[in-house]
């Protein structure tokens, strides 16, 4: 398959789980706000009658816990469809040696991860929309190679081919950084243009792409 078919369809799959997110938000508020309003209408008529005291005790407590329901199922289609998603903090990670060649590019990693948390918290939850946990799974994967280029920097592995395997296995972790920094700039992109226009009607599309090269880079980096 070409590749410009196989961005087509990872485009396009980031955008179909982004409506499906958005529409079972939407319609779960409405499901549980329907069965609220039912109960508590039931709840007003059975009060109504004599006699009936228990069953207007229990129905009156599922009312309440399927309002509860709704409620919570409101500001989760709220934060969803209108919010900014709110991201977790970046773990502190300790740097290698400066002697080590997977130093340079674990530090613009770590400057780099702060200002992707921050450019993406500026977007819309819509554009957004599940970013942050790709990018952390690759950034896994980069520190992750990270570590196997430290443990094999020594003496006795630094001499001869091994030095042409390290700075292969190097190349690779500064590949991957190099993506995750587009990833950033992108994203920086983005929120510069919110100041001067809508969100531009392809930046969902852009966000997937710079996304979908990172994993695709971090991938490689297993095999």
């Amino acid at each position: 398959m070409p590749p410009t078919a196989q961005v087509g369809i990872a485009r396009d799959s980031a955008q179909d789980r982004l409506a499906r997110k958005r529409s079972l938000s939407r319609r779960g508020f409405a499901y549980r706000l329907l069965g609220a309003i039912g109960l508590i209408v039931l709840t007003l008529e059975i009060g109504d009658r004599a006699g009936v005291e228990i069953v207007e005790i229990i129905v009156g407590l599922a009312a309440l816990v399927v309002t509860a329901g709704a409620i919570e199922a409101g500001v989760r289609a709220y934060r969803i469809n209108l919010g900014r998603y709110v991201f977790p903090q970046i773990p502190v990670s300790a740097l290698p040696a400066e002697s080590s060649r997977s130093f340079a590019p674990l530090a613009r990693l770590a400057a780099r991860e702060r200002e992707l948390a921050g450019q993406l918290a500026s977007l819309p939850e819509a554009v957004a929309a599940d970013t942050w946990i790709r990018a952390s799974v690759g950034v896994r994967a980069l520190r992750t190679h990270a570590a196997r280029i430290v443990a094999l920097e020594s003496p006795a592995r630094s001499i001869g081919d091994g030095v042409a395997a390290l700075d292969l296995l190097a190349s690779r972790l500064r590949e991957g950084v190099s993506a995750y920094e587009r990833l950033t700039d992108t994203a920086a992109e983005l929120v510069a243009q919110l100041g001067e226009r809508p969100v531009p009607a392809d930046a969902r599309v852009r966000l997937a792409a710079a996304t979908d090269a990172l994993v695709g880079m971090t991938r490689g980096l297993t095999a």
